[in-house]
């Protein structure tokens, strides 16, 4: 997707420039399919002849024990060129801190992937991995803990969903956890930046105008009784009566949409613990790792 102009495309660079270090962790274990512990930061600066930034660097240790160093690179567009950029950056990589190099690209365009992955050359072979976001099931973003890793369920697969009850689902439970209004505000422009790149700009307007009935100040009820001095008490009465049924109805759609939420959390469990079974994992492990009861897990019918 091409931005419309430089800025949008400097903007969505910033953003996650800012989010990467919240998202890694989640991008490391949802994305990436590895367990790792960060051992040590690394100046992202690379120079010999030339300069190099890479997106994101760090020296990890994985559950076995071996150290290496995980480079990331954020990829919005299609780059013929960048299995050479790759190329260069795990030469120089290796040159300065004699480590293996595990490269990834993670892919967050919307058209479909085309970039070489690998270089084979007379005494020359190279290749990294791709993960493409657009893929990625929608739920391992919008069910995370890290506010950075939900915004992430804009940019995943909504083929098999209506994107807007999504970015419902995704705004309704922001609001819910961010409190202060200047980081609320912060996060509602990296949705809009994300829209932006599946082409969902129209939808979130859509969303955030019904959404937003609930939360701006200057229409809460409670507010307009306050600022308006010397109102009939008919007039006071009407506006609390009004208060009430908007409270009522706020009340009914979060648990309406906290039982949808845990319904498709279950509905993800067994789905995960489904897979488990037919790879014949054992009940109690299955248990383990989905929190599911050994019961539910032998109702499953494979």
């Amino acid at each position: 997707m091409e931005f419309k102009n430089l800025r949008q495309g400097s903007e969505y660079d910033k953003i996650f420039k800012e989010n990467m270090e919240a998202n890694l962790e989640g991008i490391v274990e949802q994305v990436l399919s590895m367990k790792i512990f960060i051992t040590e930061e690394l100046p992202d600066d690379l120079q010999h002849t030339k300069e190099r930034k890479p997106d994101l660097l760090k020296k990890v240790r994985d559950e076995d024990g071996q150290v290496f160093i995980l480079h990331i690179e954020y990829q919005r567009s299609n780059d013929q060129n960048m299995a050479y950029r790759m190329a260069e950056y795990s030469i120089m990589l290796q040159r300065k801190y004699r480590l293996p190099v595990n490269q990834y690209m993670i892919y967050l365009g919307q058209e479909k992937l085309n970039m070489p992955t690998e270089i084979e050359r007379t005494n020359f072979k190279f290749k990294y991995e791709v993960r493409a976001i657009s893929t990625i099931d929608y739920r391992l973003f919008l069910y995370h803990e890290v506010i950075e890793m939900k915004l992430l369920a804009v940019l995943a697969d909504l083929s098999a969903v209506d994107p807007k009850e999504i970015l419902r689902e995704l705004i309704l439970e922001i609001t819910e956890i961010v409190a202060e209004e200047l980081v609320l505000g912060k996060y509602m422009n990296q949705l809009k930046i994300f829209a932006q790149l599946r082409d969902l700009e129209q939808t979130l307007k859509e969303v955030m105008e019904e959404v937003s009935s609930w939360y701006v100040k200057e229409r809460d009820p409670y507010y307009i009784i306050g600022r308006d001095e010397g109102v009939t008490l008919e007039k006071t009465r009407s506006k609390l009566s009004i208060a009430r049924k908007l409270e009522e109805e706020r009340t009914r759609s979060k648990l309406s949409i906290a039982r949808k939420l845990e319904e498709e959390r279950t509905r993800s469990k067994l789905s995960i613990a489904r897979k488990m079974k037919k790879e014949g994992l054992t009940i109690p492990l299955i248990a383990k790792i989905t929190d599911l009861s050994q019961e539910e897990i032998l109702n499953i019918k494979l």
